[in-house]
């Protein structure tokens, strides 16, 4: 009996570019201590990197000078890599989702998703499918991907069985499957029987620049859980039929994504406004902060720390603050608070002079 509890889904690959200096993807957006990673000379390729910075299969390339003064790090991680830093989140109680939304909070503007590979693992004694009916199927047809085309790539022997990868798409193109025996893989590198691993299909996506960055982003903000999205992505972008008018959808194709809406990933996908900060404030640790002096405040233990809700008092709104919420009140109709907010907003003058250099103290 086949069962949607065997289909998991994993972040198998990752490739991030920040325009930050190692240390601070290191310890700021990774949290690892920098002390952790060996570092030695390694190249990319087409890149300037000349230094390595690796933790297991966790990978960091950078410049040691940086030719135009300019700091860029290349974080890589393989899929053993993604295996061991996903274990590292959950020893820190995070996940894959809350470490992207970090990301968006801290590192906005400052780093690009280059790559992204997401699998799908059918674990299920008698599997879906097979990948020799999908490679019969393209053979005929009967398939349908956006006009991708297929290919197929003769992977070798194992035992008297001989495996073979169905590519659909390019390599360079932003989006390429990649479905094969990954029960076979397994075993030819672990030199034991495939019966020893057990049946084990993967449906492979390798998402590409942009297309990359805004999955991540969906990742991070959608409500659909990461396996619910990548199902969903995959009924938009891939479809198996009973025959070659590809009018009916081939029914194990159909129970194996079960019932999903399909997902488009968009080329542009926006969180901005006051849903950014919300998020911020969330799971940036500013509601924490507030609550924790609230309670110092509550129990008389503030000592020298300032009593927030008098500092509230005084605070102005930045103008970019400003905005969003002007935007916000726009949007459900309620203009009427506009000038209350322009009161409290911090003006341009007062903005300019508060970002200059405190003066030195003579202590």
């Amino acid at each position: 009996m086949k069962s949607r509890e065997d289909i998991t889904v994993k972040i198998d690959w990752l490739q991030i570019i920040f325009r930050q200096s190692v240390y601070e993807v290191l310890e700021n957006v990774l949290q690892i201590d920098s002390s952790c990673f060996l570092v030695e000379s390694g190249r990319v390729k087409h890149k300037e990197y000349d230094l390595c910075y690796s933790y297991g299969s966790i990978k960091i390339f950078t410049e040691e000078y940086p030719i135009n003064g300019t700091n860029e790090c290349y974080l890589i991680l393989s899929g053993d890599g993604c295996t061991l830093y996903e274990q590292l989140l959950q020893a820190m109680n995070m996940t894959w989702r809350l470490f992207f939304r970090r990301l968006f909070t801290y590192c906005d503007s400052f780093f690009d998703v280059k790559r992204l590979d997401v699998a799908l693992d059918d674990r299920n004694i008698i599997p879906y499918f097979t990948v020799k009916q999908l490679i019969r199927k393209c053979e005929q047809g009967m398939f349908y991907s956006n006009r991708r085309k297929h290919d197929i790539y003769e992977s070798g022997f194992q035992g008297t069985r001989r495996s073979r990868t169905l590519y659909i798409g390019k390599r360079k193109s932003d989006l390429m499957f990649r479905i094969y025996d990954k029960d076979m893989e397994t075993a030819s590198e672990k030199r034991v029987a495939v019966e020893e691993i057990g049946s084990w299909k993967r449906l492979e996506m390798e998402f590409k620049r942009m297309l990359a960055h805004n999955l991540v982003k969906m990742i991070a903000y959608e409500e659909n859980s990461l396996e619910e999205l990548i199902r969903g992505i995959v009924k938009e972008e891939l479809t198996f039929y009973t025959d070659s008018t590809c009018k009916t959808i081939w029914q194990p194709w159909e129970r194996y994504l079960g019932k999903i809406s399909p997902i488009k990933i968009p080329r542009v996908y926006e969180v901005t406004g006051l849903l950014n900060t919300e998020q911020w404030l969330i799971h940036g640790g500013g509601l924490a902060g507030v609550k924790a002096f609230q309670f110092l405040a509550e129990n008389s233990a503030l000592g020298h720390l300032q009593d927030l809700e008098q500092v509230k008092e005084e605070t102005e709104l930045s103008r970019s603050l400003a905005k969003k919420i002007a935007d916000h009140l726009t949007e459900i109709k309620r203009t009427d608070l506009l000038p209350k907010i322009y009161a409290m907003t911090k003006k341009e003058n007062s903005e300019k002079k508060s970002r200059k250099t405190p003066p030195l103290s003579s202590t």
